[in-house]
């Protein structure tokens, strides 16, 4: 295979299938790539990189292609007549120099007749008469589809009576870029001058602008009849001198390459053709609507399951309460689940087929999102059940703070301490008095000193404890921090995935673009682009 074609090729078919995996085309949008040819007749040939020119005679049953083949070689090398089919449908005549290779697989040698010459002046040429295209064996017209893509020039050969048969214009419609062509109209000891006429006009419709029509003769008993059979090699050996072999051998190719081109250029329209940015807006909107009403909704069901949770100790320590002590705490687990709910479950299922439709609705495909909306479909829950968990986890288990830690202990402390010292300094007092009184030194201590004493003493007890009260750290109160902050941090990290992903999408898809320019660049540099014309407008006509 033509190692410049091979390359391209491969390189779009490369960037066809990453797009098919990543859901940016369809199959119906790849399947072109698969009905371009990719058989070279290079590959037919021992000696790489040297190779004939490939000219076959094709055309319908009874025309004569095995006749003119054997006129031009003078021998009979070609089944004709009754004898065919025969069991070597396919005759090449081929100059000595050139050596077939190994055929490839669809083009069996026991099907291929090769019968070698030495004459230098067709050394250039290799002559292929093909098997009939219309005829009632269906391996007849499976060898002609598998040997037509080797060809390079192809001599479409038809007779008096059947030269506007259907199925050989189809041929003509589906091939018409890819060969050179040239035009026989054989058994022309039967013919007239005004199917030639027709037969141009025909041809001028479907495309070919000026026609090489020849007439040949080859009738069996040699009769001598007026044809232009001298012109057949003349025209190619002419066309060889003016063009340059492989400049012929390469239209082929060109033709598959502009094939190829003009198939990125679809492909191109249809990735520009998504509204992306839009689409990407309207995702980011939707998703942060519907994920600060899920943060609301939260809130909520976590404010309401706080209400039910005692606190460690009620209000007045001396009272001891004979009701059984509440039960300890359910799980981590079993808690944050009931926050989430079942309800959650409903609206995240919704949230991600609203965003599927949105996508659908914007005419987007929706495989390249699936990975934005996967942190949705799954990641919601996940997100809040495994903050929360952790939340609730560390709150519980440490002390909201080391300010409030610490004033926590130091009234602890006072609590005793302060009550302590006054009960000291009122009972060094009530000695030092009643000893004065006894002693005739002084008055006893009355009530007023009594009075004072306890308030001084309760006062001292009571401001500590309620600070102490105050900073006790309740269980509800740090459900409810924990919670708050495991809802705010889950809804956040959800927004941030989803719109990532979307973003990331769009990126991807700004990549593919930029990546298939780069492969389209490539076909436009090769000969694709030199030879836009068709071929055989190059060739001369008559």
């Amino acid at each position: 295979m033509d190692d410049g074609f091979e390359h391209r090729f491969q390189s779009l078919k490369a960037w066809i299938d990453e797009a098919l995996e990543t859901g940016w085309i369809t199959q119906q949008d790849a399947y072109p790539i698969e009905e371009i040819e990719q058989q070279q007749a290079a590959a037919l040939f021992a000696q790489r990189g040297k190779r004939p020119l490939i000219v076959a005679f094709f055309g319908g049953t009874g025309v004569g292609k095995s006749s003119l083949l054997n006129r031009l070689a003078g021998a009979e090398i070609a089944s004709v007549g009754l004898q065919r089919p025969t069991s070597s449908e396919v005759t090449l005549y081929l100059h000595q120099e050139y050596r077939l290779g190994e055929l490839p697989a669809e083009l069996p040698l026991e099907e291929t007749r090769v019968a070698y010459h030495g004459d230098n002046r067709r050394r250039l040429v290799a002559w292929l008469d093909m098997p009939d295209f219309d005829s009632v064996e269906e391996r007849h017209r499976e060898l002609v589809k598998l040997w037509l893509p080797y060809i390079d020039w192809l001599v479409y050969v038809v007779s008096p009576g059947r030269y506007l048969d259907d199925i050989g214009w189809r041929f003509l419609q589906q091939r018409g870029n890819l060969h050179s062509w040239l035009f026989i109209i054989n058994q022309w000891d039967q013919g007239s001058p005004d199917q030639v006429s027709h037969l141009r006009a025909r041809l001028k419709d479907e495309g070919f602008p000026n026609p090489v029509i020849l007439r040949t003769s080859c009738h069996p008993s040699g009769a001598a009849v007026t044809d232009d059979f001298h012109l057949l090699e003349q025209t190619i050996n002419g066309a060889i001198e003016q063009y340059g072999i492989e400049w012929l051998q390469q239209l082929g190719t060109d033709a598959r390459l502009r094939e190829l081109y003009h198939l990125s250029d679809r492909l191109l329209d249809r990735l520009r053709s998504y509204s992306l940015d839009e689409g990407v807006s309207a995702w980011e909107a939707l998703l942060v609507k519907r994920l600060d009403e899920f943060e609301v909704q939260l809130s909520n069901n976590a404010a309401l399951l706080v209400q039910t949770i005692p606190n460690e100790e009620g209000l007045i320590p001396w009272r001891r309460s004979k009701e059984p002590k509440p039960p300890p705490l359910a799980p981590l687990a079993d808690l944050v689940g009931e926050v989430w709910g079942e309800r959650m479950d409903t609206r995240t299922r919704d949230l991600t087929n609203e965003l599927e439709n949105l996508i659908v609705g914007r005419h987007l495909p929706l495989a390249p999102f699936s990975k934005a909306l996967e942190p949705i479909r799954a990641g919601v829950k996940a997100s809040f059940l495994n903050r929360a968990e952790s939340e609730l986890a560390i709150s519980l288990s440490q002390p909201d703070g080391n300010l409030k830690s610490l004033a926590y202990k130091i009234a602890g402390q006072l609590s005793w301490l302060l009550p302590t010292a006054a009960a000291g300094w009122a009972i060094y007092h009530a000695v030092i008095g009643f000893y004065a009184g006894t002693q005739g030194q002084g008055d006893f201590l009355g009530v007023d000193f009594a009075v004072h004493s306890a308030l001084l003493i309760g006062l001292s007890w009571l401001l500590p404890w309620l600070l102490q009260r105050r900073m006790k750290p309740r269980v509800a109160e740090k459900m409810n921090r924990a919670f708050k902050r495991a809802i705010q941090a889950g809804i956040q990290a959800i927004k941030k995935q989803g719109s990532d992903g979307v973003r990331l999408a769009a990126t991807e898809h700004r990549s593919q673009i930029s990546r298939l320019l780069s492969v389209q660049q490539g076909l436009a540099l090769s000969r694709a682009d030199a030879t836009v014309a068709s071929p055989w407008s190059r060739l001369p006509g008559n």
